[in-house]
């Protein structure tokens, strides 16, 4: 999850307008849009203690990655195109997976010997 994001998603939750989050950070409120699509990724770092302090959230919250992204629970089904690993996921979560392509594999090798 890209830090514009995160702002963003931050911002929701606090049901503040990007006007009134822009005003507090003392930036224009297309620079906040910019930021918040990803169109812009630089910030400096005053920047960044401003988004804190209104947020209350150390700056380490907004540098790690903690998400998978397309992930579809309901059947089981990870799209590995871009993702880093949730921390909220059981803890069996990457043993499972590999069990799943453990047995993925036996049945492709199965396939195989059938030809």
């Amino acid at each position: 999850m890209s830090l514009g994001f995160k702002i963003k998603k931050l911002r929701e939750s606090y049901n503040v307008s990007q006007q009134e989050l822009a005003d507090a950070l003392d930036i224009s409120q297309s620079s906040l849009s910019k930021l918040e699509n990803g169109v812009s990724e630089k910030v400096d770092f005053a920047l960044m203690d401003k988004v804190c302090t209104f947020f209350d959230k150390d700056f380490q919250y907004f540098t790690e990655e903690k998400t998978i992204n397309n992930i579809d629970k309901n059947n089981g089904q990870v799209s590995c195109t871009h993702f880093t690993i949730n921390q909220n996921l059981p803890e069996d979560f990457l043993k499972e997976i590999s069990t799943m392509l453990g047995s993925m594999q036996k049945l492709i090798e199965n396939y195989q010997n059938k030809k």
